[in-house]
C-alpha cells in the first residue's frame, strides 16, 4: 500500500513511497485476525517490536477516556514501549471498574504471549461506547494473533483495527540519510468522531532509526500538531484516540541532527497523509477542505475562527452543496470574534485562489473565474482562505463536508 497522495500533504525529497505498513520498518512484526467481535473482518491486532524501542504516545484529553487508553497512559512504560495490543468493534470505554479490569487483562495476556514485561505493552480499542467487551472472544483472538504475527503482517495489522472506514488508511515511507535508509510505517483509522485533542482515531507508526528518546517523543509531538491535532470530521472528541510510534533502532543507522531533522520532515508528512485520510474518509464525506485564516489579532483568535468555520454545519453543508457561500463562513467567523469594539468585520474570502469577497465587498466573478470556481468546488480536495485584516497572526485546519450520509450512518449506529 502507497500513501495516498494529495496536494496538501507533500512529500519532502528526502523520502519516498514505498509499499509496505508498519512492518515495512526492519525488526517488527505484526498480525490482524477475525476473532468474532466484528461479523466477518478482522478485528483484533498485534503489533511488536523485535528489539527494545524507544516510544512516543499521546492520547486523548476528553474527561470520559476510555480504559485501555487510561491503562497505557497512567501505567505503560510511555517512553518505552515495545508493543501495542488492539481490537476494533469495542470502544471499551464508559464501562466502569470491569472495563478497567478488561483492558488489563488484554494488556497481561499479550505480555504473557510475547515475552514482555506488561508496561511495555500497550492497549488500545475502537468501536461501540459503553458495551462491555466479550473477553472469551478477545483472549482467543489475542492468542491467534500472537500465533501469526509475521514480518509481512502490517496490512492485516491495519485492517484490523479500523471500523466504519471505507478506505484503508496506511503507508510507509523511505527516508535518505547519510548512513544510508531508514524506513517509517503507517496504520491509522477512524471515520466519524473526529476532532482530535492529543478524535474517533488511532495511529500507529514505526521506524527503525536509532533515535534518542527525547528527540523521537519531540518531533513525533511536532508531527501530531501539525496532522491529526488539526483536522476534524465532525467536531467530536473521541474517547480511544491514541498516537503510538516506535523506534527500535534495527537499521543499525544513528542519526546525527541534520538527519534527525529529515527524519522529522518525512515523519510530519506521513502522519499529515494518515489525517487527510481520515479527514477524506470521513462518515459520507466528499471533499477534503484546507482552510488558512490569516490576518487575525492573535494566535488565540485565528484558531477561535478556524475552528468556528471549519466546525459550522451550514459551511460544510454548502461546501457539500459546491455552494460558495462566504455568508456563512463570514458568520462563523463573526462568532469567534469578540463583540467589545469589534466593528463590520471587513475580511477577504477566496476559494481556490478565486476571491468573492475583498474588504467586506462582495467580489464580481467574471464568467472565466466563475468557471474556475465551480471546478474547484466540484474536486475532492479544496483550499478556503479568509484574512480578517485585524492583525498578524494566522491559523489553519482540515476539514471534510457533511453530508445526508453522515446523518444516515450515525442515525443508525448504536452509542
Amino acid at each position: 500500500m502507497i500513501i495516498a497522495a494529495s496536494r496538501f500533504a507533500p512529500l519532502p525529497g528526502c523520502a519516498l513511497p514505498a509499499e509496505g505498513s508498519v512492518t515495512f520498518p526492519m525488526g517488527f512484526r505484526a498480525a490482524g485476525v477475525h476473532a468474532g467481535l466484528k461479523r466477518s473482518r478482522r478485528d483484533v491486532g498485534i503489533l511488536v517490536s523485535e528489539l527494545p524501542a524507544v516510544s512516543a504516545a499521546f492520547f486523548t484529553r476528553n474527561g470520559a477516556a476510555a480504559a485501555p487508553v487510561r491503562l497505557t497512559r497512567d501505567e505503560g512504560a510511555t517512553g518505552a514501549l515495545q508493543a501495542v495490543v488492539v481490537n476494533s468493534g469495542n470502544a471499551n470505554a464508559c464501562t466502569g471498574p470491569q472495563g478497567d479490569a478488561d483492558a488489563r487483562t488484554m494488556r497481561d495476556l499479550a505480555a504473557e504471549l510475547l515475552a514482555l514485561p506488561a508496561p511495555q505493552v500497550a492497549v488500545s480499542s475502537t468501536g461501540v461506547i459503553g458495551l462491555p467487551l466479550p473477553m472469551d472472544v478477545i483472549e482467543k483472538g489475542i492468542g491467534k494473533a500472537a500465533a501469526k504475527l509475521a514480518d509481512d503482517g502490517g496490512e492485516h495489522f491495519a485492517a484490523a483495527i479500523r471500523t466504519t472506514d471505507r478506505t484503508e488508511k496506511q503507508g510507509a515511507l523511505s527516508v535518505a540519510v547519510k548512513g544510508g535508509e531508514v524506513r517509517l510505517g503507517f496504520a491509522a483509522k477512524g471515520a466519524g468522531m473526529i476532532s482530535p485533542n492529543m478524535a474517533t482515531t488511532l495511529c500507529f507508526v514505526s521506524c527503525d532509526a536509532a533515535v534518542p528518546a527525547a528527540d523521537w517523543y519531540a518531533m513525533t509531538a511536532a508531527a501530531v500538531g501539525a496532522s491529526f491535532n488539526r483536522v476534524t470530521v465532525d467536531g467530536q472528541e473521541s474517547t480511544n484516540d491514541m498516537v503510538l510510534a516506535l523506534a527500535n533502532g534495527a537499521s543499525g543507522i544513528r542519526l546525527g541532527d541534520e538527519d534527525l531533522e529529515r527524519l522529522g520532515e518525512a515523519l510530519q508528512a506521513g502522519l499529515l497523509a494518515m489525517a487527510l485520510a481520515v479527514v477524506g474518509d470521513g462518515e459520507g464525506a466528499t471533499t477534503t477542505v484546507h482552510l488558512r485564516v490569516d490576518g487575525a489579532l492573535d494566535d488565540g483568535e485565528a484558531e477561535r475562527v478556524a475552528r468556528a468555520i471549519a466546525g459550522s454545519p451550514l459551511v460544510k453543508t454548502a461546501v457539500y452543496g459546491r455552494d460558495a457561500n462566504w455568508g456563512r463562513i463570514v458568520q462563523s467567523a463573526g462568532m469567534a470574534l469578540s463583540p467589545n469594539g469589534c466593528g463590520p468585520l471587513a475580511c477577504d474570502v477566496a476559494f481556490d485562489g478565486v476571491a468573492l469577497l475583498r474588504d467586506g465587498v462582495p467580489v464580481a466573478l467574471s464568467e472565466t473565474q466563475a468557471a474556475t470556481l465551480a471546478e474547484a468546488l466540484a474536486a475532492a480536495e479544496l483550499d478556503l482562505s479568509v484574512d480578517l485584516r485585524r492583525g498578524a497572526a494566522s491559523s489553519h485546519v482540515y476539514f471534510s463536508d457533511l453530508t445526508h450520509d453522515y446523518v444516515r450512518i450515525n442515525a443508525g449506529a448504536r452509542t
